[in-house]
């Protein structure tokens, strides 16, 4: 009995130090999403401004932009400006390649930093109810319970939905398969601990 107090104190300590650097990184995210929101706004803000000063070009079939300054002088060169897009979320893609296509530079770039700012914001959501689940493993006497059962299936569902929207079907596949493998062992586990407290 007492090798079995101490697995579960390992595993308690474990899913305390998970709950920690997933804290750390949530609050981490958190600051860069908003950071990339209020980016987003200035960009927005100074469209006007900043697309008297921008131009763009097609080169070999891809839009490249370059920012000048009074002088006619080159400041940044965004070669494969429409490249940005493909880190877009929820259709940013389209409205991205449709601005910058009537040369709207600073809007095009506005709908990136929106776009990767809410996709940080999910990411942070999903930080925050794995930090549950630790937290819920951390406070029961045994890992393998109901609640957080059904919390796991929920957190695993959620970031492949996250990451079919984020990258695409193929990594949500990989994703989803990965994470169902892991549910079924643990929910083996949940079944093992059942029949062996009806046991007790």
């Amino acid at each position: 009995m007492r090798e079995y107090e101490i697995k579960i104190a390992n595993v308690k300590k474990s899913c305390d130090t998970a709950r920690k650097v997933a804290k750390f990184l949530s609050v981490f995210f958190a600051v860069v999403a908003v950071l990339l929101l209020v980016g987003s706004i200035v960009l927005f803000a100074n469209k006007g401004e900043l697309n008297n000063y921008a131009k763009v070009e097609n080169i070999n079939g891809r839009n490249m932009a370059c920012f000048y300054n009074n002088e006619g002088n080159e400041v940044i060169n965004i070669s494969q400006v429409d490249k940005v897009a493909d880190y877009g979320i929820l259709g940013a893609l389209n409205v991205m390649n449709m601005l910058i296509g009537k040369g709207m530079v600073a809007e095009a770039l506005g709908v990136s930093t929106l776009s990767m700012a809410a996709s940080l914001a999910i990411f942070v959501v999903v930080l925050f109810m794995i930090m549950n689940v630790f937290k819920m493993i951390e406070n029961s006497d045994t890992p393998f319970d109901e609640s957080i059962m059904k919390k796991i299936k929920t957190v695993f569902g959620l970031i492949t939905i996250v990451v079919f929207f984020s990258v695409g079907l193929g990594a949500a596949v990989l994703v989803g398969v990965g994470f169902w493998s892991m549910y079924c062992i643990l929910d083996y586990g949940y079944v093992l601990q059942k029949e062996a407290d009806e046991t007790l």
